[in-house]
């Protein structure tokens, strides 16, 4: 668990230092002109028609209820260290498409405090969104390319494992074997009770 997150922590550092180099070599825009601003911390230039924005999102935690994912076991708690990089693209001061580049490395539980058995997860995944209104983040066309999901725990191997690609119209290619199987659930339950 250490090395992995020792991994985990070396690539949300090298994003963050990737991150932070200033977007193309046009002049600077002020990040609150654009709509939907970019997150805090963006840094944004004009390069040709465009206003680039790269940006870095750390939604790391710990012992954070995940809603909607109860098992029959019970509530699940996860610990995460969640890096994202992310760069969008703006046409006329309006959001127009964005990439985003996740890697994340943690834990979940059966205890608010993240004691007992645990699961490890692993999850590497870059989307991109495509905005059919600029500027309108609720008119975006997501396609999530090269995710790849891990759920392991000792002694159980991987319980939950999916990677491949999801287009807009809810179709998966690839392998996938999820929580919502009764099967998967019940190994899952077994591993995080034992």
């Amino acid at each position: 668990m250490r090395k992995r997150l020792l991994i985990a922590l070396v690539i949300a550092a090298c994003a963050s230092i990737w991150m932070s180099v200033p977007a193309g070599a046009g002049p600077i825009v002020d990040p609150s002109a654009l709509v939907p601003p970019p997150p805090p911390g963006a840094t944004c230039k004009l390069d040709g028609a465009w206003t680039i924005c790269q940006t870095t999102f750390d939604d790391s935690h710990a012992n954070v209820e995940l809603e909607d994912f109860d098992l029959p076991c019970g509530a699940v708690y996860e610990t995460m260290v969640d890096v994202r990089a992310g760069i969008r693209w703006y046409a006329d001061g309006k959001l127009v498409k964005r990439f985003v580049s996740q890697n994340a490395e943690g834990t979940w539980s059966l205890s608010p405090t993240g004691a007992g058995p645990k699961a490890i997860v692993t999850l590497q995944a870059n989307w991109r969104d495509e905005y059919a209104v600029p500027g309108d983040e609720s008119s975006a066309s997501t396609t999530v390319h090269g995710s790849d999901v891990t759920v392991r725990a000792s002694g159980y191997g991987v319980i939950v494992h999916i990677a491949g690609v999801d287009r807009p119209d809810d179709t998966h290619q690839g392998v996938a074997t999820y929580v919502d199987d009764p099967s998967v659930s019940a190994e899952l339950c077994d591993a995080l009770s034992s």
